[in-house]
């Protein structure tokens, strides 16, 4: 269980890096992250139901575990949201640029 929670944060912690080094004009960049964000995300809904047995695990209290895994889930979906509006900001400029041209 521990080894799982490792691999997990470390996802996440890939997943927040490239989203800080994400571009506002890379688009397909962002629909990527999106994606990964989303599924990451629905991990971490999974951490959050099963707090209690990592609670256990951890010898910590089941609150603020849930609240720190909790907010994990959180900034993945936004972090997702802003990549998604990243991504449709991307595909509008190309789509009126193409416009332009013709």
């Amino acid at each position: 269980m521990l080894e799982q929670l490792k691999e997990d944060i470390e996802q996440f912690n890939f997943l927040k890096d490239n989203f800080e080094a994400l571009s506002s004009e890379d688009g397909e960049t962002a629909y990527q992250l999106a994606v990964k964000m989303l599924v990451c995300a629905d991990r971490w809904t999974e951490i959050c139901k099963d707090i209690s047995n990592y609670a256990k695990e951890f010898n910590t209290t089941k609150s603020s575990l849930y609240d720190w895994a909790y907010h994990k889930y959180r900034i993945l979906m936004n972090m997702h949201e802003f990549c998604r509006i990243v991504y449709r900001q991307c595909r509008e400029e190309e789509r009126n640029s193409f416009r332009n041209e013709v």
